[in-house]
């Protein structure tokens, strides 16, 4: 069925849910930490598996079974890995980039002005022109490489805006780079999530079709958080219904990157 049929047939039940200015979660976008705390606990859990079997001496047979599992936990972790670990755009990493990377960056916002901004611009679109940067100039090469992440999600957002025909893609942020990274030793985090917060307006079907764009197979993106508000609530007056009218997306968006050799936290549920 077509979003088009699914609202005819359902319209005054959506626009009830939608209406009088409540606020909900779409759960059914939603892909929560659950996807890092996975990746942690087959991390952690293939570790352990190895250590144990280096340490003990096992009984005959034990051995083989320890390292079954180990082995199943890699794959596990591999598979996750190659279908959830971020991997960049090019031209949105420093890796292989043999000028300067402070040209690198200038040239990569310049042409995010150029390819994106502008082009939603004719298209009476608006985004954000500071890109979510809010005036943050990157001094080191990690600090660069992890703004240049950053952009990487905010040019896919914006061209999953474009493509839906939203009304505006503003404000923006990137996530502020981490000052201090790792645990309490300072080890290398396995997961470092680079995080992209934003706000879009739009029609229901317009707003549907750019959270469906961010969530493509292979777009390697994680959408944490999607709160959809009415827009078109009558001031000063509760109503249970709206007209249809314009809607406003407030969503976070993560690319998950993934050091092999970083260590993994503790999973959530563990964390007590």
């Amino acid at each position: 069925m077509s979003f088009e049929e699914f609202w005819q047939e359902n319209k005054t039940f959506v626009l009830i849910l939608l209406g009088g200015g409540v606020v909900f979660l779409t759960a059914w976008f939603v892909v929560t930490g659950s996807v890092e705390d996975e990746i942690r606990s087959n991390v952690a859990a293939a570790r352990n598996h190895e250590r144990k079997a280096k340490k003990l001496k096992l009984p005959s047979g034990a051995l083989r079974r320890v390292e079954t599992q180990l082995e199943e936990l890699r794959d596990r972790l591999d598979m996750l890995q190659k279908e959830l670990a971020y991997v960049p755009q090019p031209g949105f990493t420093l890796e292989g980039v043999g000028k300067s990377p402070d040209i690198h960056f200038n040239e990569t916002l310049h042409r995010m002005l150029r390819d994106v901004v502008e082009v939603a611009a004719s298209l009476d679109i608006r985004v954000s022109p500071d890109l979510g940067l809010h005036g943050v100039t990157p001094r080191t090469r990690k600090e660069m490489e992890w703004y240049l992440n950053g952009l990487d999600v905010v040019n896919r957002i914006g061209v999953a805006a474009i493509a839906s025909q939203v009304e505006t893609v503003e404000p923006i942020t990137i996530q502020e780079y981490p000052k201090k990274r790792g645990g309490r030793r300072g080890e290398r985090p396995f997961i470092e999530p680079v995080s992209v917060t934003f706000h879009a307006r739009g029609g229901p079907a317009a707003i549907d079709s750019l959270l469906r764009g961010l969530q493509l197979p292979g777009a390697r993106l994680v959408v944490t958080t999607a709160r959809i508000s009415s827009l078109e609530k009558p001031e000063g007056k509760k109503t249970s219904v709206f007209d249809e009218g314009l809607v406003g997306l407030d969503a976070t968006v993560q690319a998950l990157r993934v050091d092999p050799e970083g260590e993994p936290t503790k999973p959530a549920m563990a964390r007590r």
